[in-house]
């Protein structure tokens, strides 16, 4: 990295997010204009397959797109959870009401390196069944209906805008390349 970070100030604190501004010096420019970021915890993703092979989806209104959006579960990587998949095994739980008999993880990524600092970690959990022993469900602030979909239409429904979460779309086209390569 030829930047250096020489100063940086929280703007404005707040769930989910900190705007930070950053001062930096590039190493043969000089310094640069002010950037901003957004700090925010790593997030899980997750595509839960259910015991008889179905996709286990959310629909839920979205606040940013004023929406109601179909999407696969997630949300953010809690303070107290050193471990991403953690996180994942939590959220299923909350937003679903099912557990995994096998969680894998698929790949990490940064959501948007222009202005988040954070991380996003895919999963695959699979045997996924409603646990008897729910703690976490349901999550009292999420209005959250549950839509079982057969794997074989997931990318048509991603292909036509039906799942347009852009980040869940790659986790189920991650996942699902992974399911079809059987690795």
């Amino acid at each position: 990295m030829k930047w250096i970070l020489t100063n940086e100030e929280d703007l404005l604190s707040t769930v989910p997010f900190t705007v930070q501004r950053l001062s930096l010096v590039d190493r043969v420019r000089g310094p640069l204009h002010d950037f901003h970021r957004l700090r925010a915890p790593d997030w899980a993703n997750i595509l839960p397959i259910t015991r008889e092979g179905e996709a286990l989806l959310i629909r839920q209104p979205r606040a940013g797109a004023m929406e109601l959006i179909l999407e696969s579960p997630g949300g953010a990587v809690d303070a107290a959870e050193t471990d991403p998949l953690v996180a994942a095994a939590r959220e299923l739980e909350e937003e679903t009401g099912y557990t995994s008999e096998r969680m894998t993880h698929i790949a990490s990524f940064n959501p948007n390196p222009a202005l988040f600092s954070n991380k996003i970690h895919f999963f695959l959990a699979e045997g996924c069944f409603i646990n008897p022993n729910r703690e976490h469900f349901p999550d009292s602030s999420e209005d959250i209906e549950i839509v079982l979909v057969p794997l074989d239409e997931l990318e048509e429904r991603v292909a036509r805008g039906e799942i347009n979460h852009a980040l869940a779309a790659l986790g189920i086209m991650l996942s699902l390349r992974r399911l079809k390569s059987g690795n």
